[in-house]
């Protein structure tokens, strides 16, 4: 692990290079002029950035899991995955990136500006901060509980207790407020060339972690015991500003060149193992949505779009030939296509949820109309079509988990991961009520799934060198390490 961590920092040097050229400002930015060696932490938030991203957008985590648990893609060959069959080694590089290498670089930007602070040091603060919340979000939404409160310098130390979810979601929000009053908009923070998200827009960083507040809220509003919780960060968040366009997406920014560019439009150069999903293209055809010749690319063998069945197993599914099928569009595997973390069209998907569930207040149908227009015209939809898409998929309180939820999973396209997390909470189906998700065709490969993972089984490592915290999480969320077990905020 510690090589890795080494040469991904070595890496992350080299990044700089590639992204920005070099700059003499380096040398100027959070230098102790009697300890030259120091290392700069715009170097380790550039690192943590791109490790982050990179992990939960490559070929293993996004195309394998979340894209085909979201029912986004199938598999051209090698099926397994889409069956629920995981590959233990990628379960257990996800876990260790994201602890050894995103939430270590950002630790050691907190404490080198903690030991010797300089004007900027608090909002340099804030940024880690919030970084590391995203992280633990999307940690605990992958496994559910895992180590939190001692896991602050990046798991190195051996035996780490879990902690439940719930205490860490309650956590998150708490830290997110915390850091969104600390940020100081008058000071600077990171230079722009080791800030890959916000280039040190410090209110950007603040736009940001108040989006990322309504999302770990909304997630959590079926809890009973948080509706207090939920509804107090939500307001404060609104109040206090979140994302109100495009402009404030929080983005990896990938180039041309490797290895800085998108990771999976490295993977397709190699090998095609990834085609359109029946159930989304099939959508996507039934409401003459126009984001699909974007999505995706006309089958070569009859210019028509068409999705591969879900969860073919490899015999059945390698039948049918790539030209006979569509593959992903150009557009979403170009080498420069940015990783997301967060972006507008989500926020204004939460508000019109949180309006109906009476957490704040305004029109629904609005906050609805402004996401599915967002993402429009992130993806390059042209102006002539956005208005009639929108009168074709009207709004309607009376079913609003499918109509708001049914966009959201369109719009969430490309962001595997997420789509799969909303798919398990809200329980989509399409606006008239009937089933837009299938079992994989083939049947489940897990004993314990039928029809999808509810969560991943936690990495091996975990249960061999940190054994008696691993047994204590199982019973903690119910016994049994399986792709079944439930979230504590997935109660229907």
């Amino acid at each position: 692990m510690k090589k890795t961590v080494f040469k991904e920092l070595c890496f992350a040097s080299i990044l700089i290079l590639l992204l920005t050229g070099c700059t003499k400002k380096f040398d100027e930015i959070n230098q102790d002029p009697n300890n030259p060696k120091t290392t700069d932490p715009g170097y380790l938030l550039v690192s943590a950035e791109k490790k982050a991203i990179d992990n939960i957008w490559n070929e293993w985590n996004n195309g394998r899991t979340g894209m085909h648990y979201a029912q986004y893609w199938s598999a051209t060959t090698y099926s397994n995955e889409s069956r629920y069959q995981i590959r233990e080694n990628r379960n257990t590089e996800f876990w260790n990136i994201m602890y050894a290498g995103s939430i270590k670089d950002l630790n050691e930007i907190i404490k080198i500006n903690t030991e010797k602070p300089f004007d900027y040091s608090p909002n340099q603060i804030a940024i880690a901060e919030i970084m590391k919340a995203w992280t633990y979000h999307m940690l605990v939404d992958v496994y559910e509980d895992i180590p939190y409160k001692f896991s602050q310098g990046g798991l190195d130390q051996p035996n780490s207790p879990y902690d439940r979810a719930i205490t860490i979601y309650t956590d998150l929000l708490k830290v997110l407020g915390e850091q969104v009053a600390k940020l100081d908009p008058s000071k600077g923070s990171f230079p722009t060339q080791t800030d890959i998200i916000y280039k040190g827009d410090v209110n950007k960083w603040k736009r940001f972690a108040n989006s990322l507040r309504l999302r770990i809220a909304i997630r959590v509003s079926d809890v009973p015991s948080m509706q207090t919780l939920v509804n107090q960060a939500i307001n404060d968040a609104v109040n206090s500003g979140v994302f109100t366009s495009n402009a404030d997406n929080a983005i990896f920014r990938y180039v041309e060149a490797p290895p800085n560019n998108n990771t999976l439009n490295e993977s397709y150069k190699s090998r095609i193992d990834f085609c359109m999903c029946k159930t989304i293209v099939d959508y996507m055809l039934d409401i003459n949505d126009p984001r699909l010749p974007i999505y995706a690319a006309p089958a070569k063998d009859n210019g028509r779009y068409i999705g591969k069945p879900y969860g073919l197993n490899q015999q059945n599914g390698e039948m049918i030939p790539n030209s006979a099928i569509s593959l992903p569009g150009s557009a979403v595997l170009d080498a420069k296509a940015p990783g997301v973390y967060m972006d507008y069209a989500e926020v204004e998907f939460i508000l019109a949820e949180a309006i109906e569930r009476n957490i704040i207040s305004g029109s629904a149908e609005e906050h609805y109309k402004k996401g599915i227009r967002a993402s429009m015209e992130d993806r390059g939809v042209p102006n002539a079509g956005i208005d009639p898409y929108i009168a074709g998929v009207p709004y309607n309180g009376g079913q609003w988990k499918n109509v708001i939820g049914t966009q959201k999973w369109l719009a969430m396209y490309m962001q595997g991961l997420e789509g799969w997390f909303e798919r398990l909470r809200l329980d989509i189906k399409k606006p008239n009520g009937q089933d837009l998700f299938v079992a994989p065709v083939d049947g489940s490969l897990d004993r314990d799934v039928t029809v999808v993972p509810t969560r991943m089984t936690y990495p091996v490592d975990e249960q061999q060198l940190n054994k008696s915290n691993y047994e204590k999480a199982v019973q903690a969320i119910g016994g049994k390490d399986s792709k079944a077990a439930k979230h504590f905020w997935d109660l229907y």
